[in-house]
């Protein structure tokens, strides 16, 4: 029998900005949502928009609508449903977070963080040398990008407390071996904090497999809206610093979470899961019993349609001596995700992504909040790299239109 491929017309067709004529390479920035997205969120707002949890109607259908978006959630990633915090950014969750863990870090703890990092898994924790906390930097390759494990091993010790790093980086694109680095993290007693932002969008992490600690990623990286989930054990939840009002301690995992919830935007979440199911009875059939099962044969679905896309840049960039690709030269998603920074010699990126916009390829430009890593990669931040990133929904028909005209004003 041979292998299923992915539909990516049928795919497309549930992403309405896709018929704008763009083509659209900007999802490293944020990928678009399916009209199950749209729909539930429509939905929400035109007949529960309230307090939920009341006895009244539309309260209860309100209460509904959040917890099945959540427990959804919670199940696409091998999670407790009190053991996700959903917040307004990945940005802030992991601020609060480094304000929970602060008072457990005695003076002369250590942390290890990375330059390979968006600053949101960086900069929180950076800022907690002010109280005495000693912060270690595990620092890329300066001509690969990559993380080398060898290095870990000697920023580790019995003071270690906590290992920030990204599962893969938004910039390099290199997909870390998290289960090694969190391997030697545990074995001196330090927790992980794991940056998934980047990673979500093309491999759907297991965090129990993983044995995460804390693991944080963007919803609209994920064909979501504009909200953050994080993950945390909840043994951690437990003895971590209540950061809500003071009648929330000892709840978990509102502990976590000052404020309220943007509850149609949280609501809207399960519309991904229901993307991802449509996608799944239309080129499997026969429901399997098991979401978490359904979800893995769509990602790899996704992944082996991205590995073509790879193919067909590395080979282009591969003749253009000029052209600096960041990060690893392989197609294999297990390594890479189909995420691109380069650099053109003599020439700005802002330059060429305003060229390849007016021919409506969109494509980014800049330092992307990774400003330590564009810098070690001896990049001026101020000028970055160029960026284009495919998913599931690009084709080999768009990625052509971008080499062909990059080729061109390159």
């Amino acid at each position: 029998m041979p292998d299923t491929c992915l539909d990516v017309d049928f795919c497309r067709s549930f992403f309405p900005p896709l018929s704008s004529g763009e083509v659209y390479f900007e999802n490293a920035g944020g990928s678009y949502a399916p009209r199950q997205v749209i729909d539930a969120l429509d939905a929400y707002m035109r007949e529960c928009q309230c307090q939920p949890g009341w006895q009244f109607a539309s309260s209860r259908s309100a209460r509904e609508r959040l917890d099945r978006a959540q427990a959804l959630m919670a199940e696409a990633i091998n999670a407790d449903c009190d053991e996700i915090v959903i917040g307004p950014s990945t940005t802030l969750n992991v601020y609060v977070l480094a304000h929970a863990l602060a008072p457990l870090l005695a003076p002369g703890s250590e942390i290890v963080v990375t330059n390979q990092d968006h600053e949101a898994n960086g900069g929180a924790w950076r800022r907690l040398a002010d109280s005495g906390v000693k912060v270690r930097e595990w620092r890329i390759d300066a001509r690969s990008g990559d993380l080398d494990l060898g290095q870990l091993d000697e920023l580790l010790s019995e003071r270690t407390r906590l290992v920030c790093f990204p599962h893969v980086s938004n910039i390099v694109g290199s997909v870390n071996d998290v289960r090694a680095i969190t391997a030697k993290a545990h074995a001196v007693g330090a927790m992980v904090c794991i940056d998934g932002v980047a990673t979500v969008a093309h491999q759907l992490p297991d965090v129990k497999a993983l044995d995460a600690d804390f693991y944080l990623f963007s919803v609209y990286k994920m064909y979501g809206p504009h909200l953050g989930v994080m993950y945390a054990k909840r043994e951690h939840i437990e003895v971590a610093d209540n950061q809500n009002h003071f009648f929330h301690e000892g709840n978990v995992p509102e502990m976590l979470h000052p404020g309220g919830l943007s509850y149609e935007s949280t609501a809207s979440m399960a519309g991904i899961v229901d993307y991802f199911e449509s996608l799944y009875t239309h080129h499997f059939g026969a429901e399997d019993n098991d979401l978490r099962t359904r979800l893995h044969k769509v990602y790899g679905l996704f992944q082996k349609h991205e590995a073509s896309l790879m193919v067909r840049v590395l080979d282009y960039l591969s003749g253009r001596p000029d052209i600096r690709l960041i990060g690893r030269d392989t197609s294999d998603p297990s390594m890479r995700a189909a995420t691109f920074s380069v650099t053109v010699a003599g020439r700005d990126p802002a330059d060429i992504a305003s060229r390849l916009a007016d021919q409506g390829i969109c494509v980014g430009h800049g330092h992307f909040y990774g400003y330590r890593c564009v810098d070690a990669l001896g990049i001026d931040p101020a000028q970055g790299v160029l960026r284009f990133s495919m998913v599931h929904y690009n084709t080999l028909d768009e990625v052509e239109k971008l080499v062909v005209a990059l080729d061109a004003i390159a």
